[in-house]
């Protein structure tokens, strides 16, 4: 029992650290490197993004 409860220990743990090492701080835009600035966005990509649904709202 103790052997089984070890061994889920070590794969939970194995699971948490490969999750943790595969988030990324760039901007989720295909092709763009530049740091996050919200909503997975960078500033250019974030305002970008912004203002189309913006005027998406105000056409519709």
């Amino acid at each position: 029992m103790r052997r089984k409860v070890l061994c889920v220990f070590v794969a939970l743990l194995t699971v948490l650290q490969l999750t943790a090492c595969s988030l990324t701080n760039t901007c989720k835009e295909s092709g763009c490197d530049d740091e996050i600035y919200e909503d997975g966005y960078c500033k250019y990509h974030y305002y970008l993004n912004a203002g189309s649904d913006f005027l998406k709202d105000i056409i519709n």
